[in-house]
Parts: C-alpha cells; structure tokens; sequence
C-alpha cells in the first residue's frame, strides 16, 4: 500500500490599484454646466470642469488560504488475469479569504431597505428644462443628478465587512472533510496479455476555486473602495462640494457553500495486433455538479420597462432600472454560487504502432458530446428563466468529432538498388513526418439586434431570436454567404424573451496537415552530420474558416436585414514553410 500527505498554504498578496484614485477631470461641453465655454481645451484651462471622480482607496491586500491532504493508494493482483487498484483521498481545505486589507460583500439577512435614501428622480424645469429632484424636498438639480441618492451620505446597507467577526471567514462556512474515492480494474481477457479490459471511477474536488471571485471582488465592493462624483465645478473650488454617489455593483456568496466535485469514469478495451500494433476503444466521460456560476438576483423582471410606474414622466421611456430593482440601493449584485453543470460523453479510439521498420503512425478518433450550463466562472446563470432552458446546451468548446493521425516514414534508400556516392547522398536517409487533423466546428450563438432600437423583453435576461425553422444547413446547401439557414431565425414580439437556443449553429470545421520532410547527410563520421528540415504548417493551404457572421439585425417588420448575417468572414492560418539546415558535430 501507498499512504501520503500534502499541504499547500497559498498567501497571494496583491498591489494597490484603483482607477481615478488621483481624481480623474472631465472637461467636455455640456451646455447645462453654468462654467461652460463651448470649448474643453479652454474649459480646461479655466479649471472649469463637467465631472470630477475619484476613488477613495488603494488598498493593499492578501489572501489566503490552506488545503490538506492524505490519501491511501493499494493495487491487488487478484489472480493472473485481474488486478484491482483503488484508493481514498481526503481533503480538508479553508476558503479563500481576506488575511490583509479591507473587503466586503453583500449578505441579504443583512439588509434593510429602510436605510436606503431615495434617487433623485426626473422633473421638468420651470423653464420647460428637463432637470433631477429630491423627491424629499422637491428641490430641483441639473440633469445629471438623475439617479444618484438624494443624500449626503450612503451606509451601504447589506454589506458585511471581511473583518466582520460575526460572520464566517471568506462569507463561507467552513467544509468538512471532502472524500474522494479511486477506482480501476485490469482485466486479461484470454490471459495471454493481448487483450485487456479496463475501466475506472474516480472522483474530484474543486478546493480552490477562482481567486479573483473571492478575493479581488471583495476588495472592489463598498464601502471599502466607492467613488463620488461631483458635476459643474471650478477646480479652485471643487473640494469643498460634497460628492454625488450612485448606486454600484457589489458581490455576495452563498454561506453554506458546496464544494464542486467531479466524476470521471472509464471503460475500454485494448488489443495488440500484429506489427506492434495496439488498438483501443473505450468510453470516457465525466460529469460536474456544483461548479462556480455567477448569478445576478438584482436583475430588474422581464416588462419592467413597460409598468406605468417606471415609466419616466419627462421623457415617456423607461425609467434607469435603479429605480425599480428587486434590491434597491444596489447596481448589479453578482452572486457567486455553486450551481453549475457540466456533462461530457465520448468514444474514444486509438490505434498506435511503435517504431518498427522505418514505420510508426497513431491514429485517434473521439465522438464525444459536451454540455454545460457556462464554460467558465464568469458565465452568469439566468435570474428569471429555467436555466435547463436558457443555460444549458452544448459547452462552447464542444467538437463532436475529432479525427488525428500521426506518422513517421523513414523512406526506403535507393542505395540498396545502386550502391553509389551519388544515390547515397541524393536519395537516402529521408523521412517524412506530419500531423492531419480532422473536427468537426464549434458550437456559437445567434446575437440580434433591430433597426428601430425597440425594447423587446422590457428587462429580465435579456431576449434571443425566434427559432422558427432548422438552422443547420447540409453539407452540400452550405456556401461562403450562407453557412447556416438564416431563414431560421425571427424577430420575437415585445414583451416575448424568445426561444432559440444558447448555441443553435455550429461553424466550420478543421481540415489541417502539418507536415516534415528530412533528410540526414552523414559528413565523414558518425558524430558529424547535416541536417535538411523542411516544415509545412496547413501544407496543403487548405482554407480555414473559423468564424461566421453571426449577427442578426431586424426591422419593425420583423425582415432580417444585415446582409453579412450568416457570412464566414475569418480564416485560420494560411499555409506556412519553414526551412532550416542543422550542422550537428
């Protein structure tokens, strides 16, 4: 048996940095600053500005975290044909958190709207002028005030400080032990050590998940690092006026957190042929659950825009979504949570020959298929529709088949039919090697936009195309200007989401050999040679393609109209030769 222990301790200590912590001055026209001169370059030298921002930190801070390990490892040779081998690891890690430097994020038992003042909303001027009021008061301020709190100060309501002892280290509660069980077996089918039957099971934890969504943003949140603004001021003068806050972003986790596992397991066979040949089929696949997925709850409902009471007075269009979210006081409150799916199948098979005779090749062909519910972290998961619907389909990387061959040809010498100086320098010692792959296109999205700027789906998130046909094409329909059907894909009513698909079309696939031709020319003595090498990248130049003009754009009528919707408009490298003599001594 096997036995082991590992230990990481991570300290990942980060530099200041801030945008506009010096204060950042916008001098540009607006006809509503009073100190406006028509002109930035004299509005600059005058000191009169449209804007002043600055943040109020640059912090320093460092994370931290700690992961243990043991496992136990045996292999069992049952008899003459099976042998066992498995194991258990276990994990005890902390989460990442804050060891130095401020941090903070969102806690909803923590919050109370009460302590959140209201926005200075849209008003028209005694003169007819759009301008913002204290709904408070009634006072009225430039235009530009809309949507900022109508407050001197702002307490950020919600946010739990790093520091904060009530609450867990790094907004999570600390795991218990994590077991993660191995298992594979080898089975000598006729005893003779020809054929094998092979499989595993094995399971994995994600122990350290991103450290930028735990660490980084928690230092970016308030109240540790905010930025005021103040409008329509003298740079004399400017220090003196009180600064305007907005509502801003900020991130929250899930207190009882689970960890992010994955199951891996295999089946195959492997035979030996003859010519020192292997051929192996196996099944491989793996499936995720809990992964790391972004989730917004403070995404304003689908028809939002389109309520009587969003509506702004000044202007008949919607009111900013600040106005009217779930959770007020906030921007986007971007939560962090371990909902997540992935899912992956495949064939997979393999035949090798060793080098035997001048000759060795491999040849690899994988059908899998990928589905998950986002690619990486960052991918947001839907607030208000199922995300079986809206998030899951197949992983962006996704190639349903693969095909790779590679080869390695000494070519015969001519010498043993002319035994001369001149054959044996022109005609022996080459060999060519290369490598050909075949795949299939990935997967991409349909983006869509309209002409008259409409608001089809009045918040929630956001609105696709309408899928009213088959979008893929078939080998023989496609061409240069239409990949895809694009006929497939409609303009959806306002107030309707639509139904396409997260990826409903695939692109082209990859036709590519890279190939080596070399000759060897001994010099005088074993140890002195000259080495010709020629290298073909895409030898055979073949175009390609590796995007597709994706974007749909609709009028009133509901027509597509862009006419480069569907279009391939990216290539992959064309071919490329490198030359290269080698003197070896």
């Amino acid at each position: 048996m096997k036995f082991g222990l590992y230990l990481e301790q991570n300290w990942d200590t980060d530099g200041a940095s801030a945008s506009c912590f010096s204060g950042c001055f916008d001098y540009n026209r607006d006809v509503n600053n009073p100190g406006d001169t028509n002109w930035a370059f004299s509005n600059a030298l005058l000191g009169n500005f449209r804007r002043y921002r600055e943040t109020n930190a640059r912090p320093r801070y460092q994370g931290k975290d700690t992961i243990w390990e043991w496992f136990a490892q045996d292999t069992w040779k049952v008899n003459r044909k099976l042998t066992l081998t498995y194991g258990m690891r276990f994990a005890w890690f902390t989460p990442w958190y804050l060891n130095k430097g401020p941090g903070a994020a969102f806690v909803q038992d923590r919050y109370d709207p009460s302590q959140v003042p209201p926005l200075y909303r849209p008003a028209i001027g005694p003169n007819g002028q759009r301008l913002a009021q204290d709904p408070t008061t009634g006072q009225l301020f430039p235009e530009v005030y809309i949507g900022a709190f109508a407050a001197g100060s702002y307490s950020f309501p919600g946010q739990v400080l790093a520091s904060d002892t009530s609450y867990p280290k790094g907004f999570r509660e600390q795991q218990g032990i994590q077991p993660t069980p191995r298992f594979g077996f080898a089975y000598d089918l006729f005893g003779n050590g020809k054929t094998a039957i092979r499989g595993g099971f094995g399971t994995m934890k994600q122990l350290a998940p991103t450290y930028s969504a735990y660490i980084t943003n928690t230092v970016d949140s308030p109240p540790g690092k905010y930025q005021p603004q103040i409008y329509y001021g003298n740079m004399n003068t400017f220090l003196r006026q009180p600064g305007l806050l907005f509502p801003t972003g900020t991130y929250a986790y899930q207190r009882n957190d689970i960890v992010p596992s994955i199951y891996r397991f295999s089946f195959g066979i492997q035979h030996e042929l003859r010519f020192g040949t292997v051929i192996d089929a196996s099944y491989v696949g793996n499936v995720a659950r809990h992964l790391i997925q972004g989730y917004d709850p403070n995404v304003v409902p689908y028809g939002a825009h389109f309520q009587p009471q969003n509506i702004d007075p000044t202007t008949g269009s919607a009111l900013p979504d600040d106005f009217y979210r779930p959770i007020p006081g906030y921007n986007s409150i971007t939560t962090v949570i371990p909902s997540g799916t992935s899912n992956y199948h495949s064939l997979q098979v393999a035949i090798n020959r060793r080098f035997s005779r001048g000759v060795s090749f491999g040849l690899s062909y994988t059908w899998s298929k990928t589905m998950n519910t986002g690619a990486n972290d960052t991918d947001g998961l839907a607030t208000y529709r199922p995300w079986r619907v809206w998030n899951y389909g197949p992983s962006s990387f996704d190639q349903t088949q693969m095909l790779v061959v590679n080869y390695v040809w000494d070519l015969p010498k001519l010498s043993k039919f002319a035994n001369n100086a001149v054959v044996r320098g022109v005609f022996d010692n080459w060999q060519i090697a290369g490598v050909t792959s075949f795949s299939s296109g990935l997967p991409f999205p349909i983006n869509v936009d309209t002409t008259d700027g409409a608001d089809i789906a009045g918040g929630g998130d956001g609105w696709r195309a309408m899928l009213i046909g088959q979008p893929q094409l078939s080998h023989g329909e496609r061409t240069l200007d239409r990949w895809f059907n694009t006929a497939a894909f409609g303009r959806p009513p306002q107030g309707y989401y639509g139904d396409a698909p997260v990826y409903p079309v695939r692109g082209p696939g990859l036709n590519n050999w890279d190939m080596t031709i070399m000759k060897q020319f001994p010099l005088w003595s074993e140890v002195r040679r000259l080495q010709f090498r020629a290298e073909m990248y895409n030898a055979w130049n073949h175009p390609n393609f590796s995007h597709v003009d994706n974007s749909a754009l609709f009028d009133e009528s509901g027509q597509q109209v862009s006419s480069t919707f569907g279009q391939l408009d990216g290539t992959r490298s064309a071919r490329v030769i490198q030359l290269s003599l080698r003197f070896t001594f």
